[in-house]
């Protein structure tokens, strides 16, 4: 359980991208509350779609060299060369001016993009979207929404590399926040005016974001630019040997060779991530995808709030601690008959960096077990508390609901993702990169067999989504052992890496026991509510047995991950705050001896 404690400055960074994504989604949640009133699901469907459109472009531009960035890169000066003050100041000039490079190959890379989606997306709209209100300058205004933020991402990238979570989170918190503001004056200004309802709002909140986080980036970056003498333009990378290690002496080969790499990849997380809304734009009309893009706002809330930065910084973590250097990507990622390494410290990081993916994958299973447990019978209860009248229906209610079986899909395969496209080696990526097209595949078969041949409506497509995350998982979980059974080949250990994992990784038998007796009791409980819920009368009976639920499965979790909660705790917390926890909760002497010799 050491891995809790690896990496403070990991875990601050992840905790700063958690809060920017609850500042984040708890204003746009609220700005989104407020604009319902002006908009039907017609407009909020069309506004899906050019968010969409953006998304997609940006998506293409920058994510595989964001990736491929987050990988050490070697340097092209030897320590011989000059004194050890000089080199270190030198190569943190050099690796963020090769970050910034590069950054500038995705800003052409977004343009051309950008431009080829934006007329394909024109050419393709139904005449319903295309004659709504203000469309055309709310077209204009997401276009140019789109280019500013492509500008910002030579800073971006600065941010990233030089760990300014600060930064990033006042600057991401801040646009946010202007969004929701200036989206809410546009649609009040409208409305006064006696203006038809449009998606302007979302065109101007959209633009007023992206200037803000141009702005709030660009600020720290030209500064420390000034101190650790780089650029934000271009520039040439004028050190010995640079013409071996950069083409043009501007853009890094190793990085760029693995973007590449990763460019097929990012395709098919494109389509898992928005492959629903891709499909519904296809097969279901404007009200359905408005509904559709409304239900999984909220289901999946929680896995943009936490899941997502924790992968981001993940990347980060295993990047340093298990990711094989550029120079030798084509070789196994950790060679310990190096004479350049030392094998304790590989040894030390290697487990350091699995102690740091089994501690996530166990909470990320503890909170699985209420979610396909207990949420999806919390959650018609809460339906009418949230949404307004004309968004209260029974397939939004069943698709929520649905969306918890999905979450911890979603949680499992973003941290197996970032563990492998930060260790697998260029050869290993583009086989998993065949393995994603047939998942696609797949996937694409299953959405058009639940919505057009059984009619399953937006439920189907979550279960096709689903479909897909679970064969995503299985691969790499299949990798994560091969990539184990290597580590204890080259260590000489047997069998210490697996039993790690099933140690570190896997809850208590009781937890998983308890859960589906849980579980299976609910299901026959019958409803939550009974056939008059539409007057908001309960079922007291199964309330009672929900409440009991929790209880059991609470108790039951506390009691059974004791241990493992309380390390938790005590690597979490500042060391004061730690300190105080009561001794009696703490495990008896007896308790860690036995778990010890497990």
């Amino acid at each position: 359980m050491s891995g809790t404690q690896a990496s403070p400055q990991a875990g601050n960074g992840t905790l700063l991208l958690i809060l920017i994504q609850v500042a984040s989604r708890a204003l746009t949640f609220v700005g989104n509350q407020f604009l319902l009133r002006f908009l039907s699901p017609s407009l909020l469907g069309i506004s899906v779609q050019l968010e969409l459109v953006s998304v997609t472009s940006l998506y293409f531009a920058r994510e595989s060299l964001r990736v491929a960035l987050q990988r050490p890169r070697s340097s092209t000066q030897s320590s011989d060369d000059i004194s050890a003050g000089q080199q270190e100041q030198k190569v943190a000039g050099t690796e963020t001016q090769t970050v910034v490079n590069l950054s500038h190959l995705a800003v052409l890379l977004g343009l051309g993009v950008s431009t080829l989606f934006g007329f394909s997306y024109l050419r393709s709209a139904p005449d319903e979207v295309l004659d709504s209100p203000y469309f055309d300058p709310s077209f204009q205004i997401y276009a140019a929404a789109t280019l500013v933020e492509l500008l910002a991402e030579p800073a971006f990238v600065v941010i990233q590399q030089k760990g300014l979570y600060t930064d990033r989170a006042r600057a991401e918190t801040s646009a946010a926040m202007v969004r929701c503001l200036s989206a809410c004056i546009v649609a009040v200004l409208g409305h006064r005016k006696g203006l038809a309802p449009s998606i302007l709002p979302f065109a101007v909140g959209q633009t007023a974001y992206a200037l803000t986080l141009l702005a709030l980036y660009f600020l720290p970056t030209v500064k420390l630019s000034r101190a650790d003498n780089f650029s934000l333009a271009p520039k040439r990378i004028l050190l010995p040997g640079s013409d071996q290690t950069y083409y043009l002496k501007l853009f890094h080969k190793s990085s760029l060779s693995l973007a590449a790499t990763m460019y097929l990849q990012s395709i098919f997380k494109l389509l898992l991530t928005q492959g629903d809304a891709l499909i519904m734009s296809f097969f279901s009309t404007l009200a359905d995808q408005g509904a559709f893009a409304l239900a999984s706002n909220y289901g999946g809330l929680l896995a943009r709030l936490v899941f997502q930065p924790v992968e981001e910084s993940s990347r980060n973590t295993f990047g340093r601690l298990l990711s094989p250097s550029s120079s030798s990507s084509n070789k196994p990622p950790l060679d310990l008959n190096s004479p350049k390494t030392n094998p304790s410290d590989q040894n030390t990081n290697t487990r350091l960096g699995l102690s740091y993916l089994f501690t996530t994958l166990h909470v990320y299973l503890l909170f699985s077990l209420p979610m396909i447990s207990l949420a999806p019978q919390i959650l018609p209860l809460l339906i009418p508390y949230v949404l307004s009248p004309q968004w209260r229906t029974p397939s939004t209610s069943l698709l929520l609901s649905t969306y918890c079986y999905y979450i911890p899909l979603m949680a499992l395969n973003g941290i197996l993702d970032a563990f492998v496209t930060s260790v697998a080696s260029p050869a290993q990526l583009r086989s998993q990169s065949l393995w994603m097209l047939v998942f696609t595949g797949i996937y694409g078969v299953a959405a058009w067999a639940m919505l057009r041949v059984w009619g399953t409506g937006s439920v189907g497509l979550v279960g096709a989504n689903m479909v897909n995350m679970g064969l995503r998982i299985l691969w790499s979980s299949w990798f994560l052992r091969a990539w184990l059974t290597q580590r204890e080949d080259e260590s000489g250990q047997k069998g210490w890496a697996k039993a790690m994992m099933v140690r570190d990784a896997v809850p208590a038998k009781a937890t998983i026991a308890v859960t589906l007796l849980v579980m299976l009791g609910l299901k026959m409980g019958g409803s939550f509510t009974t056939p008059e819920a539409g007057k908001g009368q309960l079922d007291l009976q199964f309330l009672g047995a929900w409440i009991s639920g929790v209880v059991v499965l609470g108790s039951t979790i506390l009691i059974a991950e004791r241990e493992f909660l309380l390390q938790l705790l005590e690597s979490i917390l500042p060391q004061r705050l730690a300190a105080k926890i009561p001794d009696f909760l703490k495990p008896s002497s007896t308790e860690s001896t036995r778990e010890a010799s497990k």
